[in-house]
């Protein structure tokens, strides 16, 4: 019996997204404060002011974020499950393949096609938005992997070993 392989929050990529967005926040607030400085139109220097502000609560948002160590995905023996996607089991029996959205250590996403619907936990979750707005998904569980704390290919590799039967697509 294989101890439960547990995926955690990587902080190396949040503070990334925070150093971004502060940046952003800091470039909109200097031709804000420029703006008012030589009498602007006081619409476009309201426009600009709410991008910094947004960026700046963008990066309050992804902080927040990198001091979460909680974990977030679950791989054993039974299955696998994604806090992020309804907290719900998956049983291995349920999934047809696996595969990366684009080869390479890049990947973002890993995608397991399942034999059936996904649970509606799942395809009802938050994270889970985008894929019912663009009408994308079907049978498939897209899991988002750059803010976690291992691999694309050291995930499908995990899959492997507890799930041999699941076929990995390139």
């Amino acid at each position: 019996m294989s101890a439960p392989m547990e995926l955690r929050n990587s902080p190396t990529n949040k503070f990334s997204s925070v150093a971004g967005s502060l940046l952003m926040a800091a470039i909109f607030g200097f031709y804000t404060l420029k703006g008012l400085a030589g009498g602007a139109d006081g619409g476009r220097v309201l426009l600009v002011a709410l991008l910094a502000l947004g960026f700046l609560g963008l990066a309050g948002y992804s902080a927040r974020g990198a001091f979460d160590t909680s974990v977030k995905v679950v791989l054993d023996e039974n299955g696998f499950r994604d806090r992020r996607l309804g907290d719900v089991l998956v049983p291995w029996d349920k999934v047809q393949s696996v595969h990366l959205s684009s080869p390479g250590k890049g990947s973002g996403m890993v995608n397991f096609e399942l034999t059936g619907e996904p649970p509606d936990e799942i395809k009802y979750a938050s994270a889970n938005a985008l894929n019912r707005i663009l009408l994308i998904g079907g049978n498939t569980v897209h899991m988002e992997i750059n803010s976690l704390d291992m691999s694309g290919q050291d995930l499908i590799e995990a899959v492997r070993k507890f799930a041999p039967h699941v076929v990995v697509r390139r």
